[in-house]
């Protein structure tokens, strides 16, 4: 019998709730538009709606909606638009309906959100620490973006609690991705060459790395960033993209690449020939067409997808020793980013969906600057 709990968990009256959301143009991810439909308080068994209160807003969330047909990333929020599509983010919201006996009025999630004011979700598996989406249109999606998690951050509205929010979901994959390269002994390389040195993952992969192996990080970058990729410390060289040439062809070399520039993908197989020793393609953006020819040159290409991984070690190590390891490094990089006295990114806040749209516009033509970080507050 359709349902409706609130706080005290006495039955309400049905109620429209107008529910405002920003969509993406599919293929031209610069142009946005905000709309708004109706969504009832009427809820089945285990619904329940949540009013996203903030999210973060960076380059992996582009990656997200430039991948959205080929890695499904459009089905997670359907819109019933063909042209138009919901840009999955992370983000915090609280429960404002329920109908799930573990997951009350109130209570506040961290998980994966489309850009919008309100989500109907169905909680299954639920428990005091969270609950997994059960919604029939996302049982053949990953499962990773499935989950909901109780947030009990410190400072809930401090800006470390931010910072969380902001690197937790990147840092996913910089921990997966070095430890699959530390699993592999970085393929017995002495030169480990990181494109996209900037980004918050690549740099997030260089922190988990610096400490651990007797390997020369190189970070290549722009020239524009070059100094910020300089003052973050984790990598022990930095190299503009004009300068690949000059690092020497000849000491066996790992290409890390963040940014899916089909040109430098190229030049670095051209220029390192046979000592290269493998080309890890770890996402992009920028260029849907470097994903469709990654398993080219010879085998050396590899895509690395996180979750891949991450279910992997969980099989061999089991989840509590995979979540314990990655919790103590996340917290650590956390830190040294948020630092009081020198952080390595600073804050900007964005209040509502049309500044949200500006944050996406700057994201997609490359205009953000990289030592900020972007947190977007939903009345």
């Amino acid at each position: 019998m359709p349902h409706n709990f609130s706080a005290n968990t006495a039955l309400l009256l049905p109620q429209q709730l107008e529910v405002q959301r920003l969509l993406s143009k599919k293929g031209k991810l610069e142009h946005s538009k905000i709309d708004t439909f109706a969504m009832t308080t009427d809820l089945k068994d285990d619904e329940v709606i949540v009013k996203i209160d903030k999210f973060a807003l960076t380059t992996n969330n582009i990656t997200y909606a430039a991948f959205g047909d080929s890695m499904n990333y459009w089905q997670f929020f359907p819109t019933n638009e063909e042209a138009w599509g919901h840009m999955p983010v992370w983000g915090i919201s609280t429960v404002v309906a329920s109908a799930a006996e573990d997951v009350p009025v109130g209570e506040q999630y961290f998980g994966y959100y489309p850009m919008a004011s309100h989500l109907k979700l169905r909680a299954g598996k639920s428990s005091s620490r969270g609950f997994v989406d059960t919604s029939t249109h996302r049982q053949n999606l990953p499962a990773a973006y499935n989950y909901y998690t109780q947030y009990d951050e410190t400072g809930l509205n401090s800006k470390m609690s931010d910072y969380h929010m902001l690197l937790r979901p990147l840092f996913l994959t910089s921990y997966m991705l070095a430890d699959y390269l530390l699993e592999r002994d970085l393929f017995k390389v002495r030169h480990a060459i990181i494109s996209g040195a900037s980004s918050k993952t690549a740099y997030g992969s260089a922190f988990c790395l610096s400490d651990q192996l007797d390997v020369k990080l190189i970070g290549l970058t722009s020239s524009r960033n070059k100094d910020f990729v300089q003052s973050l410390g984790c990598y022990q060289t930095v190299a503009t993209y004009d300068d690949l040439e000059e690092i020497d062809p000849s000491v066996p070399t790992i290409y890390i690449d963040f940014s899916g520039d089909v040109d430098l993908r190229s030049r670095v197989h051209r220029h390192f020939g046979q000592n290269l020793a493998q080309d890890c393609y770890v996402g992009s953006a920028s260029n849907m067409e470097f994903f469709e020819q990654s398993t080219s040159n010879q085998g050396k290409t590899q895509f690395f997808f996180a979750a891949v991984h991450y279910r992997k070690r969980v099989e061999e190590l089991g989840a509590k020793s995979v979540l314990k390891g990655m919790s103590e490094k996340q917290a650590q990089f956390v830190e040294r980013v948020g630092n009081l006295e020198s952080p390595w990114l600073t804050l900007k806040y964005n209040n509502g969906l049309e500044a949200a749209a500006g944050v996406v516009h700057k994201l997609c033509l490359n205009e953000a600057r990289a030592d900020e970080g972007y947190i977007v507050a939903l009345p």
